[in-house]
């Protein structure tokens, strides 16, 4: 889970490789702040986890397929309408409790040269607060974490895989990551404060290198002696 503007990721979970993404993510759930808005691919859609965040003060803004939140209730002046969410009927698993249904605010719209049709689902019900155009705009940024990974994977990590071997290791190695580039993000959110500018304006590239040649220093490793 990563903020769109500053790059910085704000939670994780790690799950086996025989683990659903869509399972082990749900683990994030409890960390989204109230009040935030959260992004989020078709691919992690759960009515539960939709009731769920809801439920701890989270605002949503969701992509769905196409033959999702057809039940039309009403259709709002900016051309988006109030759509029922139903709980597949054949979706009940064992000892589980089916999730109640949900109203949503659908919002439709195609990209330049695409034939498909993007549908979203927010939780922000109010159009005139909360325009069609301007979800679908922000709704864009959600592409932001990939560039998050590229920073991590390709530019930090500087490998095509990990060396550790041993699940304990992995482990270890991806916080180390993720920590390392939370700082690193943070230097830069710090600079672009500084100079009145955004994190998004700075280059995540040569903040690193710049950390780099500073821990490889010998003064970076020159601590004071203690005082006698």
């Amino acid at each position: 889970m990563a903020e769109c503007s500053s790059h910085a990721v704000l939670d994780a979970v790690i799950g086996g490789f025989k683990e659903s993404e869509r399972i082990v993510s749900d683990a994030l759930d409890a960390h989204v702040g109230r009040g935030t808005l959260l992004l989020a691919d078709c691919g992690l859609w759960g009515l539960a986890r939709w009731h769920r965040l809801l439920d701890q003060g989270t605002h949503l803004l969701w992509r769905i397929e196409r033959r999702k939140a057809r039940r039309v209730q009403d259709v709002l002046p900016d051309g988006s309408y109030l759509a029922r969410i139903e709980a597949k009927k054949h979706s009940k698993a064992a000892g589980k409790v089916k999730a109640p249904p949900a109203v949503v605010r659908v919002i439709e719209y195609r990209v330049d040269g695409q034939p498909d049709i993007v549908r979203l689902i927010t939780s922000l019900s109010d159009h005139e607060k909360y325009p069609a155009v301007e979800l679908a705009a922000l709704y864009a940024r959600r592409w932001e974490i990939e560039l998050v990974f590229d920073e991590i994977k390709t530019h930090q990590r500087g490998r095509p895989v990990l060396r550790s071997q041993t699940p304990d290791g992995v482990r270890q190695e991806i916080y180390a990551h993720l920590i390392v580039h939370h700082a690193t993000r943070d230097l830069l959110d710090e600079a672009a404060r500084l100079h009145r500018s955004t994190a998004e304006r700075t280059s995540f590239t040569r903040a690193l290198h710049v950390v780099r040649r500073t821990v490889i220093a010998p003064s970076g490793f020159s601590p004071l002696r203690p005082q006698t």
